[in-house]
């Protein structure tokens, strides 16, 4: 999906723009992702897992622009990458259509800025104009931050995952399940 750009103010004043992810955003995007993966434990790749080729992630990109039913934005402030988040469709059964994945990362010099607030808001909107009644995903046991985030959204914990990730010392971590209901 191709949406509108916005732009928006952090919390710091400085300047940042929400827009649909190109395939020229393919190395940004890769050079991106390998560091908020080194930052923190809580997204599903670590940093060494980030192995996807430029190639690969431009029709990726570029896969998402041309989706009716899915989106991926990115945050760009300071010239980069800052964050980014898509909204994800759950396939073509007619009985699960009404619903969305969502997925977001934010670079660490961003935390507490609002930019996560910002992509959140902006694709719950963008959600419901997909169509979308219901958006839902997963948050990792101890990101408190990001949990108290979804919450200020109206999201709902629906359940766990225990043992959902497994991190190379062996250690596993749980996942909550939360849901909001875009149109009630």
């Amino acid at each position: 999906m191709v949406f509108a750009k916005k732009e928006i103010l952090l919390k710091d004043g400085r300047a940042c723009i929400l827009r649909p992810a190109q395939a020229s955003d393919a190395q940004a995007m890769l050079d991106y992702l390998r560091a908020v993966s080194a930052e923190t434990p809580f997204l599903l790749r670590g940093e060494e897992e980030i192995t996807d080729t430029l190639e690969s992630e431009e029709r990726l990109l570029e896969q998402k622009r041309e989706d009716p039913r899915e989106m991926m934005m990115v945050a760009e402030a300071d010239g980069w990458i800052a964050g980014n988040c898509a909204v994800l469709s759950y396939g073509s059964p007619r009985r699960a259509a009404h619903r969305c994945g969502f997925a977001i990362a934010v670079r660490k010099a961003y935390w507490g800025l609002g930019l996560g607030s910002a992509m959140l808001g902006y694709a719950c909107s963008l959600a419901q104009t997909l169509g979308y009644e219901q958006m839902e995903l997963e948050v990792v046991e101890g990101n408190e931050r990001a949990k108290r985030l979804y919450e200020r959204f109206g999201f709902e914990e629906t359940g766990k995952n225990y043992r959902a990730l497994k991190y190379a010392d062996g250690a596993y971590r749980d996942e909550y399940r939360m849901v909001k209901v875009l149109n009630g």
